[in-house]
């Protein structure tokens, strides 16, 4: 026997009149070769020689950018070996 529904169901949507721009990051690239396979290397998870790179970097103007590579392909690092330590 079918089932009859006396009410229209629908799904409520939440309308929203503005559009979300992009976020745009400009991260700095000075390292050019330095960065090539860097999530690789036992560099990447030693996070204390990369902030101390960083801070040489803006001290001696080589830092251009809104984020270092650097940092973020070892906070990437951390959350990967993180979530394999949990599986």
């Amino acid at each position: 026997m079918p089932i009859i529904f006396e009410e229209e169901f629908t799904m409520r949507v939440k309308k929203t009149n503005r559009e979300q721009e992009p976020l745009s990051i400009e991260f700095c690239t000075e390292c050019n070769e330095a960065l090539d396979d860097f999530a690789l290397t036992q560099n990447s998870s030693n996070k204390k020689a990369i902030h101390e790179n960083f801070s040489n970097c803006k001290k001696t103007g080589k830092f251009k950018g809104e984020f270092c590579s650097k940092i973020f392909i070892s906070e990437e690092q951390i959350l990967n070996n993180s979530s394999k330590e949990e599986d």
